[in-house]
C-alpha cells in the first residue's frame, strides 16, 4: 500500500532534478572535455571511469546483499552524500595527476550511486507505477530543461576563459549551484521509508534477469559512446572543444522533448525508439564534419531516452513484488556495471574508432535483441514464448555460472595443492642441505 503524498513532495523531487541538470552539465557532463583537453586520450579516460566504476560496483554488490543500509535513516545519508559529492568537483578543479583524479573522481562515482540509489528509493518507495512513471519523466524534463542552460554556460565560458584556468572556474560553479539542490533534498519527508519491507523471495527472477541483462548491455553502450564520441570528434575530425558542449547542450534539449514525448507511451511505443537508437553508432561514423555531431546528437539522445525509459519503468512494475528496495539497489547496480564494462573496452580499443563503433553498434544490437525476444512487455514475440526465451536465458546463464564456480573452485584447490606440495620439495631440500653442512 503506497503511502498518499502531497504534491509538494513531487515537485521538491522535480525541481532538484532542475537544479541538479545544471550542476551535473557543468562537471561530469564536461568532464570527458577536461580529461581531453589536459592530454588524455581513450585508453587514459577509460583507466578514469574503471577506476571510479569498480568502486561503484563493488558498493553496489554490498547494498544488494545488505540493502537494510539503505532504509535505515535515508533522509540523513541522502542529505550527506548528495552534498559531499557536489563538493568533490571542487577537490578535482585542484589537481591534474592521473591518480589524485581518479580517486577523487571514484569518490564521486560512489556518492553518486548512493544518490541514484537513494533517490530511487524514495520514487519506488513513495509511489505507485503511474507515480513513478510520472515523477520519472517531469525529473528528465527538469533536468533537460536547465541540462540546456548549464551546457550553454559550460559551452560559453569554454569559449571565453583561458585554456589553463577553464575548469578552475566551470567545477567550482557548477558544485555552488548543485548544492543549493540538496537544501532542497532536506526538505522531503522521508519518514515512510523505514517502515518499508524486503520481499523474502523473488517470485520470477528469469524476468529480472532478462531486463537487468537488457538494461545494463544498454546503458553500456550509451557510457561505451561517451567514452569514444567525444575524443573522436576533438582528436580525429579535429573538432573545437566548444563542440562536445553543444552535443551536450542539443542533446539536453532533445531529451526534455523525448521525455514527454516517452513517458505515457506504451512499451511497444518504446520498443521503436529502442530500435532507432541502435542506427547511431552507424551515422556518426559515417559523418565526417564535426558540426554535424550536433544534429547526430539530438537524434541519439531523443532515442536513447526511450531505451532507457524501458528498464526504469519496467522495474516501476516489477518492484510490486521485488520491493522497493532491491528495485533500487539493483537499478544502481546496473549502472555501475554497465560503467564498468564500458571502461575496458576503452581501454582496449584505444584510438580505433572504426573498431569502437563497432563494438558499439553490437552491444545496442544485443541490448534490443534480449528485450525484443526475452521481456515480455516489449518483445515482438507473443508473450508466453518471450516468457519461455526468458527461462531458457535465466537457466542457461545460471548453469554456466555454476560450471564457471565449479571449475574455478577446482582450478583454486589445485593450484593449492600445487603450491603445497612445491613448498614442502623446498622444505625438504633446505632440511637436506642443512644437515649436509653441518655433518660436513
Amino acid at each position: 500500500m503506497m503511502r498518499v503524498l502531497a504534491p509538494r513532495f513531487r515537485w521538491i523531487l522535480v525541481l532538484e532534478a532542475l537544479l541538479a541538470g545544471i550542476y551535473t552539465s557543468l562537471t561530469r557532463g564536461l568532464f570527458v572535455v577536461y580529461l581531453v583537453s589536459v592530454g588524455y586520450a581513450v585508453e587514459g579516460i577509460s583507466l578514469v571511469v574503471m577506476a571510479s566504476s569498480a568502486s561503484s560496483t563493488l558498493l553496489g554488490v554490498f547494498l544488494y546483499r545488505r540493502p537494510t543500509f539503505i532504509m535505515r535513516r535515508s533522509k540523513i545519508k541522502l542529505i550527506l552524500f548528495h552534498a559531499f559529492e557536489r563538493i568533490t568537483w571542487i577537490l578535482i578543479s585542484l589537481v591534474n595527476h592521473t591518480l589524485f583524479i581518479s580517486i577523487l573522481y571514484s569518490a564521486y562515482m560512489i556518492s553518486s550511486s548512493l544518490i541514484s540509489i537513494l533517490i530511487a528509493f524514495t520514487i519506488y518507495g513513495s509511489l505507485d507505477e503511474e507515480g513513478i512513471r510520472d515523477v520519472t519523466g517531469k525529473r528528465s524534463a527538469a533536468s533537460g530543461v536547465s541540462s540546456v542552460l548549464g551546457y550553454a554556460l559550460g559551452a560559453l565560458l569554454l569559449a571565453l576563459l583561458p585554456a589553463d584556468e577553464k575548469f578552475s572556474y566551470i567545477f567550482p560553479l557548477g558544485s555552488l549551484i548543485g548544492l543549493v539542490s540538496t537544501l532542497l533534498i532536506s526538505l522531503l519527508d522521508l519518514s515512510h521509508l523505514e517502515e518499508m519491507s524486503i520481499p523474502v523471495g523473488v517470485e520470477q527472477p528469469e524476468r529480472i534477469f532478462s531486463t537487468s541483462s537488457f538494461f545494463m548491455i544498454f546503458l553500456a553502450s550509451g557510457n561505451f559512446g561517451g567514452i569514444i564520441w567525444t575524443p573522436y570528434v576533438m582528436n580525429r575530425l579535429g573538432g573545437p572543444a566548444f563542440i562536445p558542449a553543444l552535443m551536450s547542450l542539443f542533446g539536453s534539449i532533445s531529451s526534455i522533448t523525448a521525455s514527454l514525448f516517452w513517458k505515457a507511451r506504451s512499451f511497444t511505443i518504446l520498443r521503436v525508439g529502442l530500435l532507432l537508437n541502435a542506427l547511431g553508432p552507424l551515422v556518426i561514423w559515417m559523418t565526417p564534419h564535426p558540426a554535424l555531431h550536433i544534429l547526430i546528437n539530438i537524434y541519439t539522445s531523443f532515442t536513447y531516452t526511450a531505451g532507457n525509459f524501458i528498464g526504469s519503468f519496467l522495474f516501476a512494475r516489477y518492484k510490486e513484488w521485488f520491493g522497493a528496495v532491491k528495485s533500487s539497489v539493483l537499478l544502481g547496480l546496473i549502472g555501475s556495471i554497465a560503467q564498468l564494462v564500458a571502461s575496458p573496452l576503452g581501454m582496449l580499443i584505444g584510438e580505433n574508432y572504426l573498431q569502437g563503433f563497432t563494438v558499439m553498434f553490437a552491444l545496442k544490437a544485443l541490448a534490443n535483441l534480449l528485450a525484443f525476444l526475452t521481456i515480455p512487455e516489449v518483445a515482438i514475440v507473443p508473450e508466453e514464448v518471450a516468457r519461455t526465451y526468458s527461462r531458457i536465458l535465466y537457466s542457461s546463464s545460471l548453469t554456466g555460472y555454476q560450471f564457471a564456480f565449479e571449475v574455478s573452485k577446482e582450478t583454486i584447490l589445485v593450484t593449492l595443492k600445487l603450491i603445497t606440495f612445491s613448498m614442502v620439495i623446498i622444505a625438504l631440500y633446505i632440511i637436506y642441505r642443512v644437515l649436509w653442512i653441518l655433518m660436513t
